[in-house]
């Protein structure tokens, strides 16, 4: 089975075929069916909360340690703070390891005895049984994919370049690394400052505070490469495989992104387009995801005037496609059509599945827009309440005016139930239509 291509990296160049990988059908049954586990909020409060309330709670004896002596604000620096936000947002499913790790170098500093000795140990087990709890728990998924990958039969080749996006460093959040390498970066400006500017000619004469920067940085390196490490272990372990799933944000392991405000640039349409000329598709920073350009309100083709002239028979040919709705686009568009998706990379909770672009479909019905794409593979803390993410072209987020809130004219209503689509859409004037 072929496929069209269409990973980030490969998409742009054709239909060009990469490594062959078996692919296995997921009915919707299955995948509404998919073991859960802690959400990922719990997780990160059931570490986070206790670990604070730790540190609080030692901080006297922990300033006052021989190897951390010196005040509160000393140590407070865009560093300790990036290695904070980077581990709380980032430490995923591996953040009680993280609390593990960070309780037994709070005991190390304070070498404790005593009643503090007996505390800390408590917390170090806390933490010990809640990394075995999350893993057990999480266990069961992988369990289910290993499960689905010895039922895989036939196979589907991935783009041209798209192995790329099963990497050691694509296995975390682009947010992550660019938080680790500023924690880097700042202590090395400073220190080229300090040389340039004071009587500092060495690192001995730097104070405490700069080395604490330094190892800050250090630390967050580490886990960032360590947990990228063990997720692109765990990939390997599980091996490459790919699943047709259900395009259904409200079910399943994984949420869905889409793109609004885009067009996919190698339409043929977009070579007549204005959408090319736009003065922001002119940037020359690399877009989140280069298959798409900014759609341009006023071009002829995609604008907003040559959607809301069309006749309603009209409109109905173009209705769905996310780039009609811009920033009003959401996941009514999805809900009720039956259409599939296939993702490559799932190997469990953390993990940052891609989709695939195939030339048919097991499960029949019609293949989901190149539009729509997996998020990474997080347990909400209710399914069914899960939205649709939608980004521009630069990968920032959208957040929609809600049609109760339009102050627009109507222009009308078109009933999108003969598309399958349950729904419909308001056009209005002088701005996209709304999903209602």
């Amino acid at each position: 089975m072929a496929t069209a291509g269409n990973s980030q990296a490969g998409y742009a160049g054709g239909a060009t075929t990469g490594q062959q990988i078996p692919v296995r059908q997921v009915s919707h049954e299955e995948w509404e069916t998919v073991p859960r586990t802690i959400p990922n909020f719990w997780v990160a409060a059931a570490t986070w909360l206790p670990l604070v309330a730790l540190v609080v709670f030692v901080r006297s004896d922990l300033l006052h340690s021989p190897y951390l002596d010196t005040s509160f604000w000393n140590i407070v620096s865009f560093s300790m703070v990036a290695t904070v936000l980077a581990m709380i947002f980032g430490g995923g499913r591996q953040a009680p390891w993280m609390g593990l790790g960070l309780g037994a170098g709070i005991y190390f500093l304070l070498a404790p005895a005593g009643d503090l000795q007996r505390i800390l140990a408590v917390a170090l087990a806390y933490f010990l049984l809640l990394a075995l709890a999350v893993g057990v728990l999480d266990g069961r998924l992988r369990r289910q994919l290993r499960t689905w990958k010895r039922e895989a039969a036939g196979g589907i080749a991935l783009a041209q370049g798209q192995e790329r996006d099963f990497g050691i460093f694509k296995q975390m959040s682009p947010t992550v690394w660019n938080l680790a390498l500023g924690a880097l970066i700042y202590p090395l400006l400073r220190l080229g400052w300090e040389l340039a500017s004071t009587e500092v000619h060495s690192l001995h004469d730097l104070d405490e505070g700069y080395r604490l920067d330094v190892l800050a940085a250090v630390v967050l390196l580490g886990i960032s490469l360590l947990v990228s490490l063990l997720r692109w272990m765990r990939l390997k372990s599980m091996g490459l495989f790919a699943l047709e799933i259900p395009a259904d944000h409200r079910i399943g392991p994984t949420s869905l992104r889409a793109y609004g405000n885009a067009i996919l640039i190698e339409k043929e349409e977009t070579e007549v387009c204005l959408c090319r000329n736009d003065d922001k598709n002119g940037a020359k920073k690399e877009f989140a995801d280069p298959r798409f350009i900014f759609c341009s309100e006023v071009c002829p083709v995609h604008g907003v005037h040559a959607v809301n002239q069309r006749s309603a028979e009209e409109f109905l040919g173009i209705a769905a496609q996310p780039w009609v709705y811009g920033e009003n686009l959401n996941g009514k568009l999805l809900e009720g059509t039956g259409q599939r998706l296939v993702i490559a990379g799932l190997s469990g909770w953390g993990s940052r599945p891609v989709s695939v672009r195939a030339s048919w479909l097991y499960g029949g019905g019609k293949q989901a827009s190149a539009y729509f794409v997996p998020a990474s593979a997080r347990e909400p803390l209710n399914r069914t309440k899960r939205r649709l993410v939608v980004q521009t072209p630069a990968g920032e987020s959208i957040t929609a005016d809600t049609f109760e809130n339009n102050e627009r004219a109507e222009i009308d209503r078109i009933d999108l139930r003969p598309l399958g689509v349950e729904a419909q859409a308001v056009r209005v004037h002088g701005g996209r239509p709304f999903l209602i």
